[in-house]
């Protein structure tokens, strides 16, 4: 008796994953992923009934990964390291996020579900803890539009498609603005240069 082939979903949306980021999402078909695994369709279709079930999973999938590029510590600002570690994974797969994040046809949401989880790693920042959560809030959403911006550069060949250090650069000093602003609406500045103080003589 012949044995029954098995795939896990975990093995068919990393292939759909790796057939995006070589070939697009338009290529990405059920035969394709059998073709790539080696496989019938059969222990596709035995997992999932369609390729919508399919991209739905890959959305996520591909959600968790930008969480685990932000989650680098590339700088000393959990803030900065969001931004920058988001220009990293498009610097490395700008066909998923054109595709994913830029075409109509494609999930049009990111960060969205985790948009709690950040504000707790932007409350580590001494500085950022200060403000409150609408401020906190509005920072992100700010930053997140600002790095949309650049990641569509380097998708569009507008700016530089591999020097980390000059998006770096430009998060810093937009992040820096946007949080300046926020401490002084919020009339804190002088509990900020406080702080700085007592930094200082530590």
């Amino acid at each position: 008796m012949a044995r029954t082939t098995v795939l896990t979903k975990n093995q068919i949306v990393q292939c759909a994953y790796d057939i995006a980021r070589d070939k697009g999402i338009s290529a990405i078909t059920i035969r394709e992923i059998g073709n790539r695994l080696g496989k019938s369709t059969a222990p596709i279709y035995s997992q999932y009934d369609s390729m919508d079930s399919i991209l739905a999973d890959l959305k996520t999938h591909i959600n968790g990964v930008i969480l685990k590029y932000t989650m680098v510590s590339s700088t000393q600002s959990g803030f900065l390291n969001i931004g920058i570690g988001f220009i990293t994974f498009v610097m490395e797969n700008k066909r998923i996020f054109t595709d994913f994040y830029l075409s109509i046809k494609g999930p049009s949401s990111i960060f969205s579900s985790d948009v709690d989880f950040y504000i707790q790693e932007m409350r580590k920042d001494p500085l950022l803890n200060l403000l409150s959560n609408d401020s906190l809030n509005q920072i992100y959403n700010d930053m997140i539009i600002y790095t949309y911006g650049l990641a569509t550069m380097i998708c569009s060949n507008l700016g530089p498609s591999d020097d980390l250090n000059y998006y770096l650069e430009k998060l810093e000093k937009a992040g820096n603005s946007m949080i300046g602003y926020h401490i002084l609406s919020s009339g804190l500045y002088g509990d900020v240069i406080k702080n700085l103080m007592i930094k200082k003589g530590e």
